[in-house]
């Protein structure tokens, strides 16, 4: 009969350091509020949990169905989740957070000779722990990534603008720095490109003059006018405004052309900005 030394301490401080590691990772990719005294709570519970794994010999049906238990009992102590969907949704993030960094442990150890060299004592087993931080680091910098783009995606709307009997659709950007409005009544100004109003006006239009100042440009003008109407659709609600204020940009608002339009915070928040809700016939 074959018998294999566990050293239960080791196992349990292994297993701790990792499961504090992956309920970090997972509070900064669902940016989640939570202290450290509950990241450990829920970190503790992994590793005794590990440690009744390696010790008690148990079917594989219920070592994974132990596993689940745990990782849900780690999410719900650690973010003090009480609704069972959110903490089977962060359970399953969570391993699928501890499956990733293993792979690339087990990638780095298995398929770049790294596991050979470690074997015959030729480099230190802790070499692995760098490979751990990068995957941890590259995870966290992804989820600020997706973040970044699902904030950006919610203030993106639809935009129609309506000019002497012309209209012309746009996509728009509500941007809350821009916080500039018309010197002459006082109107948040609106910022569209140039380029993307070509045709829009007659060889008589008129522009008034708004100054601005930006980041590398103190003090500058942006000619102007004052459109009919304008239409923004938002989240599945529809604003619409008569008159409003557009400053022309001779250069594009965005570099990858994802909006060419800066809307004011204001023009959603004027009389009747609570909008209505866009009806499906």
């Amino acid at each position: 009969m074959f018998y294999e030394t566990v050293y239960i301490d080791l196992v349990f401080l292994v297993n701790f350091m990792m499961d504090l590691l992956l309920l970090s990772l997972l509070r900064g990719i669902l940016r989640k509020a939570c202290r450290w005294s509950r990241l450990c709570a829920g970190a503790l519970a992994g590793a005794v949990w590990a440690c009744v794994a390696v010790t008690v010999v148990m079917p594989g049906w219920m070592e994974l169905t132990g596993s689940a238990a745990a990782a849900m009992g780690m999410t719900a102590l650690a973010f003090r989740e009480r609704n069972i969907k959110a903490i089977f949704f962060m359970s399953f993030f969570l391993l699928g957070l501890s499956f990733f960094l293993s792979g690339l442990v087990n990638l780095v150890y298995y398929h770049t000779g790294a596991g050979y060299y470690m074997q015959r004592g030729g480099v230190p087993s802790y070499i692995l722990f760098p490979v751990i931080g990068i995957g941890g680091a590259a995870v966290r910098k992804g989820g600020k990534l997706f973040w970044r783009y699902q904030s950006v995606q919610r203030q993106l709307c639809r935009v129609t603008l309506y000019y002497r009997g012309k209209s012309i659709g746009l996509t728009g950007f509500v941007d809350t720095g821009n916080q500039l409005y018309d010197p002459y009544q006082g109107r948040p100004v609106q910022i569209v490109w140039e380029d993307s109003l070509k045709g829009f006006f007659s060889e008589d239009q008129n522009f008034l003059y708004v100054p601005y100042h930006s980041v590398g440009k103190t003090d500058g003008l942006l000619k102007g006018f004052t459109a009919d109407e304008i239409v923004i659709v938002l989240s599945e609600r529809v604003y619409r405004r008569y008159k409003p204020f557009i400053a022309l940009s001779p250069d594009p608002l965005n570099r990858q052309g994802r909006y060419q339009m800066i809307l004011h915070p204001d023009i959603l928040a004027e009389d009747g900005a609570a909008g209505r809700s866009v009806c499906n016939k």
